[in-house]
């Protein structure tokens, strides 16, 4: 009776009770985790989905049913649980990614504080774009800060130091060791007699402050001295890309010469490291670009990257570009012919030796 009011079997049926059973019962055990039941009741054939669980001991034993239905509702109560519990975690990650944000937005203003905000004129007198040495820069990092840095200082009436570095790897552990360059540098300039000198003494400080057990990290960097008396620049390299050198008066561009058997590693790697120096002369109209990697390791639609012929030939194709224009057109003539955005930070700075040599006492 109780089969026949459940099920709807006829009470005359003529065949016994056992040829209306369930041929395969599933069977659980008590010491079977909530989730492995609920998991292989998840997995029965529509047709004996609602069929009640068989339970037993763990000798087998059997102790009573379980009803599909109450293991329905264990199984959604337990569901509304982790949803409850997943919405105070997202909560968090929220507020926490939230405070990094924030955090990181801080760190992004700062680190653009440190770079110059305004260039040193020479003459001291002369009025920004209007003497015989003036700069023009881009800075672009691919995320909230970056392990490009650059800085231009002035060491005299006319001399000026440049630095340009860029430091392995990505994102704040990267911008930190950018901050330390600074610091460095600063230092640094008024007790080095040149650029390959200031370049040692960048070297052995990073290695003194850098924690010996916190793996690789090496900074690639170039530093110039321009002397605007004697049409020169002088400059020195730590693994960094040798600078380029526009030639308005031949309508060339060049990259400044570094022999290939010279030794210069990257900087925070070798104690007591040494650097090659080297000197060009300048002519009127001269422009030297220093550049970070980033701005020529860059896909075109073919797939091929960029590349330094590649970025010396976008510089050659602006060379009659005005000054004050010059850095935004170079690296609108990379970005034309990319397949995608840059995958590192961009820094891009020019030096142009602007005016004949004159008496700085203005004769």
């Amino acid at each position: 009776m109780l089969l026949g009011g459940r099920y709807g079997y006829a009470l005359f049926a003529r065949k016994p009770v056992r040829a209306h059973m369930s041929p395969a019962m599933l069977c659980v055990s008590v010491e079977m985790p909530v989730d492995a039941v609920l998991a292989a009741v998840a997995a029965r054939e529509a047709a004996t989905f609602y069929d009640d669980v068989v339970l037993v001991d763990g000798a087998g034993a059997f102790l009573g049913l379980i009803p599909v239905h109450a293991l329905v509702r264990l199984q959604s109560a337990l569901r509304d649980e982790q949803m409850r519990e997943l919405q105070v975690q997202r909560q968090e990650i929220a507020e926490k990614n939230e405070q990094m944000e924030a955090d990181l937005a801080l760190a992004r203003e700062m680190q653009l504080a440190l770079l110059p905000q305004q260039f040193p004129a020479f003459p001291p007198a002369a009025r920004a774009g209007g003497g015989q040495l003036d700069f023009s820069h881009v800075y672009l990092p691919t995320t909230a800060v970056s392990g490009d840095f650059f800085n231009v200082l002035p060491l005299d009436e006319r001399r000026a130091a440049v630095f340009i570095c860029d430091v392995m790897g990505h994102g704040v552990r990267s911008a930190l060791i950018t901050a330390m360059v600074q610091v460095l540098v600063q230092d640094a300039c008024p007790n080095a007699p040149d650029a390959a000198a200031l370049l040692a003494r960048v070297n052995c400080g990073l290695i003194e402050i850098l924690p010996h057990d916190a793996g690789i990290m090496f900074v690639t960097a170039a530093c110039a001295i321009f002397d605007v008396e004697r049409r020169t620049v002088q400059y020195a390299s730590a693994g960094h890309p040798p600078p380029l050198r526009l030639r308005r008066g031949t309508g060339t561009v060049e990259l400044l010469p570094i022999p290939r058997g010279d030794f210069n590693p990257a900087l925070a790697i070798f104690p007591g490291s040494t650097f090659h120096l080297y000197e060009q002369p300048l002519d009127e109209g001269d422009i030297v670009v220093f550049y970070t990697d980033g701005i020529f390791e860059v896909d075109d639609v073919a797939g091929e990257q960029l590349g330094m012929e590649g970025l010396t030939a976008c510089v050659k194709s602006c060379i009659g570009t005005p000054f004050a224009e010059l850095v935004p057109e170079i690296l609108a003539a990379v970005q034309a012919g990319a397949a995608h955005g840059f995958d590192d930070d961009v820094c891009l700075l020019a030096a142009e030796l602007s005016q004949a040599r004159q008496s700085l006492a203005g004769e």
